[in-house]
């Protein structure tokens, strides 16, 4: 059993470690604790590319680990994946973003902790279990939020953690009227409890109170309003781990609730709809929005708003009949292709503030000379990003829209939204590569940061390739998806 926890343990001690030997290191030499989290963090994403392979044979690896509080399917290995992933990337250009920092030692311990909380999140069958890695996760990314203890990085935590706060007091109370109507926080034996008998209106009251409580987490119009306010204030480091990790974390909790929980027919119609209806004003919105604003990481919080109403879309497509697989499966790959776009455009702009180059669209002019690297690879980024071919963003957008169409029927439309707020996004997209490589003028060529140029650079050859080969990472997300629902 604890074989199958291998990933979670290797996260836990090294994210102990780096607390224990951060009070022995002079303050000089505490820049040791961000290779030491690399290493930790490299550890368990080989560990987890292991159990990959195993759940590639045997997409249920363990359905009851401790007494069914958690459920190693290749759905949970999928997010362990992403997680990692972010998680790499972060650290590796934390080395370099937080050089000059003080608190090493905190910062990367709550980055590995909330780590840990998102990976139980992703196994989590247990409505106990999930709110408490839920919370581990946000309670840590509220610190972290902080960490520069600046009054901008202060009011942005504040802002996070009141709105945090009270997402979190409507999820658990959704989860206690679940549980109230079905005597089990187990989700598969709720699921045999719902869609029928006198207390339908419960129910429904759950699903909505669930539904508020995590649309805050995914920032979902109109729970999105902390989003950009959190994402300009926080470092750019903690803005990218905010972005491409804590709010995919929040919908593998939203999959594994209404997926396996709250799967009745009855209660499906009524859930999908709402899904549906808030994708279509998520993803207008958000893009909308996102074309007025100058800087840059608003935009990008903006647009992160955006996709996630194209992640909201697969929601609504399980009322439809439609392969159910392909659906869920479209949007596990655009959550994978999310989170590595959108982690790396933020740390691109952590790149820029290592020479106190601002988060204006105007700081940003010339970059493609001063920076050529960090300037190249927020090129692919924000190509991918709009959904333009041979990019990881088409792909995932593809099969999303492919998912709309073979659904039909009103379903259609979310799929035309979808490409309609694609084109919308190109603009503001373009408008900062413009900036990037034709604003004129002479500048001075800059030594790129080491660790942050290859964190960027590995996450740009991610995205070409997986828009260059995806069939792989297609049947991954289907398959994964598939885990789901066996």
């Amino acid at each position: 059993m604890l074989e199958s926890l291998l990933p979670e343990l290797i996260v836990a001690v090294f994210a102990l470690a780096v607390i224990f030997i951060d009070m022995t290191l002079r303050e000089d030499d505490r820049e040791f604790l961000g290779y030491l989290s690399l290493a930790g963090v490299l550890l368990a994403l080989a560990a987890v590319l292991m159990q990959t392979k195993e759940a590639l044979q045997s997409p249920v690896l363990e359905a009851g680990v401790f007494s069914g509080l958690m459920r190693i399917d290749l759905f949970a290995v999928f997010f362990k994946v992403v997680f990692l992933l972010v998680a790499l990337m972060v650290v590796l250009g934390s080395i370099d973003a937080t050089r000059k920092d003080r608190y090493k030692g905190e910062y990367y311990s709550l980055v590995l902790f909330s780590t840990l909380g998102m990976m139980f999140a992703a196994m989590a069958v247990d409505l106990v279990l999930m709110f408490v890695a839920v919370e581990l996760a946000t309670i840590s990314t509220f610190a972290l939020a902080a960490y520069r203890k600046s009054r901008r990085t202060t009011e942005a935590a504040m802002k996070y953690f009141v709105v945090g706060a009270f997402s979190s007091g409507l999820i658990v109370f959704g989860m206690s009227l679940l549980y109230g109507l079905s005597g089990s926080t187990n989700l598969y034996e709720i699921a045999g409890a719902m869609g029928s008998g006198d207390l339908y209106w419960v129910q429904v009251l759950a699903m909505v109170f669930l539904i508020a409580g995590f649309g805050y987490k995914v920032a979902a119009v109109p729970f999105h309003m902390w989003a950009p306010d959190t994402y300009q204030g926080a470092p750019s480091p903690v803005s990218a781990f905010l972005a491409a990790a804590t709010k995919k974390m929040a919908f593998v909790a939203l999959l594994r609730i209404f997926v396996v929980a709250l799967s009745a027919p009855a209660l499906v119609e009524k859930w999908a709809l709402l899904f549906g209806i808030l994708a279509a004003v998520t993803m207008t919105l958000g893009n909308v929005v996102a074309l007025s604003q100058r800087n840059i990481k608003r935009m990008l919080a903006y647009s992160s708003i955006g996709q996630a109403g194209y992640v909201l879309i697969i929601f609504a497509l399980l009322a439809s009949g439609a392969d159910v697989s392909l659906s869920v499966g479209a949007g596990l790959l655009h959550i994978f292709t999310h989170a590595i776009m959108k982690g790396g455009a933020f740390l691109v702009v952590a790149a820029a503030s290592y020479y106190m180059i601002g988060s204006e669209l105007e700081d940003f002019s010339n970059l493609g000379r001063r920076l050529p690297l960090t300037a190249l690879s927020m090129t692919v980024f924000l190509l991918s990003l709009a959904g333009i071919p041979f990019f990881a963003g088409f792909v995932s957008k593809f099969m999303i829209l492919t998912a709309t169409v073979a659904a039909g029927g009103w379903y259609l439309f979310l799929g035309i939204l979808l490409v309609v707020n694609s084109v919308v996004s190109l603009y503001y997209y373009a408008r900062v590569i413009r900036y990037m490589y034709f604003a004129g003028g002479e500048v001075r060529r800059e030594p790129e940061p080491a660790l942050l140029t290859v964190a960027l650079l590995l996450a740009a050859l991610l995205v070409v390739y997986i828009g260059v080969f995806p069939d792989s990472f297609v049947s991954l997300s289907i398959d994964a998806a598939g885990s789901l629902f066996s």
